[in-house]
């Protein structure tokens, strides 16, 4: 292992000596070392990256692990000056995976963002993942054989990015959560179980959120379907959902199957229908209109997005508000549609 760190390095070292504009920019040589790294990896262990994502130890008592002990207020709402609750999740599964204080892992953390102006959430990030791609596009692009290949090789990159989402702008109690919440609330029996589902959910934070909410403000008990591509970030997000959260979570792997269990109450797809082929938009738009019951709620950004790297279908409007409307479904705001009809018990 010495010997491979050494011929990283060195691999990093002779990239940044030869591309002066690289130099300046100051992370050619980590680049180098990821590049590396990321060969070995492949050769090491099994295609999904797995090694990094072994379970955290369960048998450890948590602040939030028993449902019980939740406390009465919004978890969710920023009120740590330095971690969202989302990246606390994070900490103290990195912490439990490593065998680590959670002091030390917070410090891992801290030292690793703030290396990039505006943290793993800023452009500097993005800009090193974009040369990121370009770079291991030569193992995996975004073509339809290839992507769920290149999802797994950006794991570590996405799950960076993805825990930063939940920042002060994007906190829990914005006016679409607390319309959903009620909404929720209102549409349903107060006996019922409200059933969510996030489909490519990344890091949920929205899903949970509204949980969060019902949880909080309406006495409610949710109970969230978390569909995503197998990455190491399926350790990260049963972990964070189930332990750290101490919601019901049921986490699925969309090559197994993407069947939405039957009577949903509220289906996400955020930040994902720009990423699916046509015909994955068409057996999501089939599950969809199976399984939504009436008065549910669809919460998806189906505007059009930029082209870039994995959003193989930019034009998204095309796909969806067409559709949205044949199929009956009412829009409350952007983003946030309810289906109309009564649902019969």
């Amino acid at each position: 292992l010495i010997l491979l760190a050494i011929a990283c390095g060195a691999i990093g070292t002779v990239m940044w000596r030869r591309n002066s504009k690289a130099r300046r920019l100051g992370w050619s040589s980590l680049l180098g070392i990821l590049l590396c790294l990321a060969g070995v990896g492949q050769a090491q262990q099994t295609g999904d990256l797995s090694g990094w994502a072994t379970s955290a130890d369960a048998s450890q008592r948590l602040e939030y692990f028993d449902a019980g002990a939740l406390p009465s207020h919004n978890r969710f709402r920023k009120q740590d000056p330095h971690f969202t609750h989302t990246e606390r999740g994070f900490v103290t599964w990195n912490a439990l995976r490593l065998g680590i204080t959670v002091e030390a892992a917070s410090l891992r953390y801290n030292t690793s963002t703030e290396s990039f102006d505006g943290g793993y959430r800023g452009d500097e990030y993005r800009t090193f993942c974009v040369s990121a791609y370009k770079a291991l596009s030569v193992l995996a692009t975004d073509a339809p054989s290839e992507m769920f290949d290149s999802y797994r090789l950006f794991a570590a990159y996405h799950t960076l990015r993805l825990i930063s989402y939940n920042d002060a702008t994007h906190s829990c109690g914005l006016p679409i959560h607390q319309e959903m919440a009620v909404g929720l609330a209102s549409a349903f029996d107060a006996s019922t179980l409200i059933e969510i589902v996030d489909f490519g959910a990344g890091m949920a934070q929205e899903s949970r959120c509204i949980a969060e909410i019902l949880r909080v403000k309406h006495g409610r008990t949710a109970r969230l379907h978390l569909f995503d591509i197998p990455t190491p970030r399926k350790s990260l997000l049963d972990f964070t959902c189930r332990k750290f959260d101490g919601f019901q979570c049921i986490v699925h792997d969309v090559l197994n199957s993407t069947k939405i269990p039957p009577l949903a109450h509220a289906v996400f797809a955020t930040e994902v229908l720009e990423h699916m082929y046509p015909p994955q938009t068409m057996g999501f738009q089939e599950e969809l209109a199976r399984a939504l019951v009436p008065r549910g709620l669809f919460r998806g950004n189906v505007g059009d997005h930029g082209k870039e790297f994995m959003h193989v279908n930019p034009n998204t409007a095309k796909s969806w508000i067409g559709w949205l409307k044949q199929h009956a479904f009412r829009k409350l705001r952007g983003g946030l549609y309810q289906r109309s009809g009564t649902l019969v018990v």
